[in-house]
């Protein structure tokens, strides 16, 4: 008897509910009964396995078909088609040869037996395969630009419902007039979610904090769940429908409020946060790594000798008093290159914390009041009026780098008229040389150029953008004094960009541009020295 293997394979669960493979079975098995003396000893089933997108040693089956022809338990493979071992023309034609150089006829019910008798045949097979990753290619193309068009127009593609959202019918269909599934608020869930944005901008909250907060309060996930991890917690911050916009890669539709959950500003710092946590940000934080127990000025303190950054640490001291032993506890911000290099350093080992942050938070105290004082409008106006002037400033930077790249590339162009009729002693070969990097040059500055134009044009998006920064100031001038302790180490690291401290506790504070408009003109730096 000839032992067969056969293969069934649907991309799709779609496919399987729709009986493709009892189809694929029913073929295969009227096949070898028209063949004398063939036999199915074995049948292999894939479901819901792209024959294009899965690599064949990703693939179980085929991995296993492989291990039996090894073995020599089989001595044909038949499939319904030959696309069903797959569709990678990279791959699918050398593993069809892989068998039969092992011995093992290919056959298909539709196209019959592939053979390799000759260059023809290698060929043809290569062909058939090169014709299948097409289809495949133009299928996936089509259906991603269909994709595209709902997410354009804002409906829902179907998939896991995102936490704080349901899929609910609200009477739309498809093209083949069946009901499909609209995404809907759900008002306890965003509820939760817009509050995780909040701690995480507001308090400082990382990923294990939130996951800790949620599993004490019995929150569930949306498989069910009421175990929360680091992990889902960070997958769950950041997805545009949280501002209303569903997505696909970089395709966003235009933001549906009725589905929004958090406010532009708190939904792009909570990412520009995780981000400056994360191990693989090399660039200097503007956030402490954590805010629940080191000191506020944690990750934006330095050593003003050195320029080390400090680190918070606890100390306690045990005294002897006549009604027995008391225990004394404060924090310090500590300079290990002083500790572990004296000679390097020449400022103080340590500084006393509470020292340190009550000078500091007198300064911040002092420029919160300012920002209370000045009129939002007045802040509005001279933040316009500062934007323009710096976009003024970078237009005509831009025209002096295109007139200047314009004058090398004309004088490049007279140096070749001149070398060419042999006025010029310079080499040809040096001037072409020369010339695409200039070229590239004078390119680049007119993309600059209109990059800048185009900015200066989004006026309505630039004020809009500057009253969201205000309010967001005067909001933290509002309620900095009353703001628990977590709050206030997340704005001073959002007005702060460096404290530095030095012998006999002389403090520098040098803010934030975005805070620097609300100090004294030309004033972007604050010196106290702690009593």
């Amino acid at each position: 008897m000839v032992r067969v293997y056969t293969l069934y394979r649907v991309s799709t669960v779609g496919q399987v509910d729709h009986d493709d493979i009892p189809m694929q079975r029913i073929a295969c098995r009227e096949f070898v009964e028209s063949q004398p003396d063939w036999e199915i000893v074995k049948e292999l089933y894939e479901k819901g396995v792209s024959g294009y997108k899965v690599k064949t040693d990703q693939r179980d089956a085929i991995m296993e078909i492989k291990a039996d022809a090894l073995a020599g338990k089989f001595d044909v493979l038949l499939v319904f088609m030959f696309d069903r071992l797959g569709r990678r023309d990279d791959e699918t034609p050398f593993v069809v040869q892989w068998f039969v150089s092992h011995g093992i006829r290919v056959w298909s019910v539709k196209e019959g037996e592939q053979r390799f008798d000759s260059h023809v045949d290698k060929l043809l097979n290569y062909i058939r395969f090169w014709q299948a990753s097409g289809e495949s290619e133009k299928t996936s193309i089509r259906v991603r630009a269909k994709h595209q068009q709902m997410v354009l127009a804002g409906e829902y593609r179907g998939g896991l419902v995102p936490f704080g959202f349901d899929a609910v019918y609200l009477g739309r269909v498809n093209k083949k007039n069946k009901p499909v599934k609209d995404l809907v608020r759900n008002e306890e869930e965003a509820a939760i979610k817009a509050e995780c944005y909040h701690k995480i901008v507001d308090e400082g909250y990382g990923g294990n904090r939130l996951a800790n907060w949620l599993n004490e309060r019995g929150v569930k996930t949306k498989r069910g769940t009421t175990l929360w991890r680091a992990t889902s917690v960070r997958a769950m911050i950041g997805n545009p429908i949280d501002r209303g916009q569903m997505h696909l890669g970089e395709t966003l539709s235009e933001p549906i409020e009725a589905l929004r959950i958090v406010d532009d500003y708190y939904f792009y710092r909570a990412i520009e946060i995780i981000k400056e946590r994360g191990r693989e940000f090399n660039e200097n934080r503007e956030v402490a790594l954590r805010t629940d127990g080191g000191g506020l000025l944690t990750g934006f303190i330095y050593c003003a000798e050195c320029g080390e950054r400090l680190c918070i640490n606890h100390c306690k001291k045990k005294r002897k008093t006549r009604d027995g032993q008391m225990e004394y506890h404060w924090n310090v911000y500590r300079c290990y290159r002083k500790v572990n290099s004296r000679q390097t350093c020449t400022g103080q080992s340590t500084y006393n914390s509470d020292k340190v942050e009550e000078a500091v938070l007198g300064l911040v105290r002092s420029f919160f009041a300012r920002v209370r004082r000045i009129p939002q409008d007045t802040q509005v106006k001279a933040a316009m009026r500062r934007e323009e002037s710096t976009q003024a400033k970078a237009l005509k930077d831009a025209e002096a780098a295109i007139e200047k790249a314009a004058k090398a590339v004309a004088a490049l162009e007279e140096e070749a008229v001149k070398a060419l009729t042999g006025e010029s002693r310079l080499d040809l070969s040096i001037i072409n040389q020369l010339m695409p990097k200039q070229k590239a040059a004078l390119d680049q500055a007119k993309e600059e150029y209109q990059r800048i134009l185009l900015a200066n044009q989004a006026e309505e998006e630039t004020l809009a953008a500057k009253r969201q920064q205000i309010d967001k100031m005067l909001e933290w001038a509002q309620m900095f004094d009353t703001a628990p302790r977590e709050t206030k180490q997340m704005i001073l690291s959002n007005i702060i960009e460096r404290v530095t401290v030095g012998r006999g506790y002389k403090i520098h504070i040098e803010m934030k541009l975005s805070a620097r408009q609300f100090l004294e003109p030309d004033s972007m730096e604050i010196t106290k020295i702690a009593s």
